[in-house]
């Protein structure tokens, strides 16, 4: 811990329970325009030869995305979770203890929140009272969540939804009657592996600027102070990596070729079918990432820019951090790490 300065789409959920939720619309601007600027900039700039050409891995966060990805979870090769989920049974108390009460523990990116449940539960058995904040793209994905806590689940935990982005979050932890309270803010999944190292510790800083309270030595914190809870995988096993995301099954395959459709959505027309794209993934020695690819079967006219058969478009890397790598994370991102929680053998830690 840190501290600083399924169903399918056609399902809805029930009526009573969704309207029963409480969910808080922080969006600041359409998220469709934005990213649709952000898919034609970045083909256009890696296509001219300035930048590697990418889908922004945004595309891969609809509805439909999201329901695609917890399927993964649930894929007994995708060991990010079932590790996740081992380490907050056995260690939930310690990390509970270490949230002050009164807190606002926003989870960043909450998918089906069955990780999550494991904490709020050990917090409502300590007493501490707290509001919890899940924070997603999907007002429908938020509503199917929160059914997982319906008012009642806990004594001392209120659970909400943030609609919106990162950027929205942090706009909305600034406001006067959010700032002044403390905060936990948490990283599951080792979402903070999708971003170049560079930018990993930017958004950390960025939401560490956030957290009320001043920075203390490592192993020593105050009370009141606020707190960021980030998962982070060490694993640089190769082979369980790449089964980690190229399963058998093709769940992974189906993910990331979502973001073909999640792109004609937003661009508000049929620019890409699905059926002239091959996703590929490789583990990248150099970057210490495994990497995930769309790649054309044949040569494609987008907008006048024209995409070779082969011209491997990336989609989303996923960096492991070994013990010096998280080191240098967290003095780069301005945090200081007070608490750490590990596997058996350390491939994992929050």
């Amino acid at each position: 811990m840190l501290n600083g300065s399924s169903k399918q789409d056609g399902d809805k959920p029930d009526a009573a329970k969704a309207d029963d939720a409480d969910i808080i619309d922080i969006r600041q601007r359409e998220q469709n325009k934005s990213l649709a600027q952000m898919l034609r900039s970045s083909l256009r700039g890696g296509m001219s030869g300035n930048d590697e050409p990418t889908f922004p891995n945004l595309l891969l966060w609809d509805q439909q995305g999201l329901r695609l990805f917890e399927k993964i979870t649930y894929n007994e090769a995708y060991y990010l979770t079932n590790t996740e989920i081992a380490i907050l049974e056995r260690h939930c108390k310690e990390i509970a203890a270490n949230i002050e009460p009164g807190s606002i523990l926003i989870e960043l990116g909450s998918g089906n929140l069955r990780k999550i449940k494991i904490l709020l539960q050990a917090l409502d058995d300590l007493d501490r009272p707290t509001d919890y904040y899940a924070l997603d793209l999907s007002r429908t994905e938020l509503q199917r969540s929160l059914q997982q806590v319906p008012r009642g689940s806990f004594r001392n935990v209120r659970c909400h939804g943030l609609l919106g982005t990162y950027d929205d979050a942090r706009e909305w932890l600034s406001r006067a009657e959010i700032a002044s309270r403390a905060k936990c803010i948490v990283s599951l999944g080792s979402t903070i592996g999708s971003f170049s190292r560079a930018d990993a510790a930017a958004f950390l800083s960025t939401f560490a600027s956030s957290l009320s309270g001043q920075r203390q030595s490592r192993g020593s914190r105050q009370p009141g102070e606020s707190s960021m809870l980030i998962g982070l995988d060490a694993c640089t096993d190769q082979k369980k990596v790449f089964r980690a995301y190229n399963d058998a099954p093709g769940m992974n395959a189906q993910f990331i070729l979502n973001a073909i459709d999640h792109a004609n959505t937003v661009l508000g027309y049929r620019a890409f079918d699905k059926q002239d794209w091959d996703v590929q993934g490789e583990w990248d020695k150099l970057t210490g990432s495994h990497n995930q690819y769309l790649v054309p079967r044949r040569d494609i006219d987008f907008e006048g820019l024209s995409i070779m058969a082969g011209q491997r478009m990336l989609v989303v890397k996923s960096h492991k951090y070994n013990p010096k790598q998280q080191a240098q994370l967290w003095m780069s991102a301005g945090l200081v790490e007070y608490g750490r929680w590990n596997n058996e053998d350390k491939s994992y830690g929050a």
